[in-house]
């Protein structure tokens, strides 16, 4: 009995010892796929035809793969320079069209200064004796009249107005005298007015500076006790020659 034991369990030994290589074989072959696989992926075909779990190889691409054109850093700084060269050589040009009319000008002026000192250098031709014709005597034409004098400018007349006291028989009356000896002096009284006030004593009052002689002569011609007023801050001011007479109520 023991030796049948024995033998049964050495069979069942012997029985599981393929079972436990499977997970070796299987990772041996799993390496063999991947090494495969790995070498194909370099471009290269692999040594020998690929088998059942094994991994085609890969097609290479048509055309080869062209890295992108990075743009250029240096083509902003390009153009920059090629602007600078162009205003440059529109300055260049400018410059020179300048030079060439500075150059005109300078010859314009050089040509006139040896023409003028040419004119200068040539002498005149001396005088000859005039023609007959001209050394026949012209009747001298006679000369005009002096203008007539302008007649001297008249003064206006006198502008001569009365006033005395209003309500007051004597003092129309003695405006009435007063303009008779006015009028005899050839002065013409152009207006006799009434006043409700009049000043105590006869006075002949002027408002012009141009006027003080003229109050002065009516002064004089009335006769004594007559006085003569500056009313030149009187305003509103009268028009000049104007005089005015003023006779008292009494």
């Amino acid at each position: 009995m023991r030796q049948r034991g024995g033998r049964q369990e050495a069979g069942r030994r012997g029985g599981a010892s393929p079972y436990r290589r499977l997970p070796w074989i299987g990772a041996g072959v799993l390496a063999v796929v991947v090494g495969i696989t790995l070498f194909a992926a370099d471009g290269r075909p692999p040594s020998r035809l690929t088998g059942a779990g094994m991994v085609p190889p890969l097609t290479p691409l048509a055309t080869p793969l062209v890295p992108t054109p990075q743009p250029s850093t240096a083509s902003p700084r390009a153009a920059e320079i090629a602007a600078e060269e162009a205003r440059l050589a529109a300055l260049r040009d400018i410059r020179g069209a300048l030079e060439r009319d500075i150059a005109a000008l300078r010859a314009e002026r050089e040509a006139a200064a040896r023409a003028l000192s040419t004119q200068k250098t040539t002498p005149e031709a001396p005088a000859g004796p005039a023609p007959a014709q001209l050394t026949r005597l012209t009747p001298a034409t006679p000369p005009a009249p002096p203008p007539a004098a302008a007649p001297p400018a008249q003064d206006p007349p006198l502008r001569i107005v009365l006033h005395h006291r209003a309500s007051s028989a004597q003092g129309a009356s003695a405006a009435e005298e007063v303009a008779g000896r006015l009028r005899e002096a050839g002065m013409e009284v152009q207006a006799t007015r009434t006043a409700p006030f009049v000043p105590s004593t006869p006075v002949v009052r002027y408002f012009h500076e141009e006027d003080q002689a003229a109050a002065a002569r009516i002064a004089g011609r009335l006769g004594r006790g007559w006085a003569i007023q500056d009313f030149r801050a009187y305003q509103p001011q009268p028009s000049p020659q104007t005089i005015e007479i003023w006779i008292p109520g009494s």
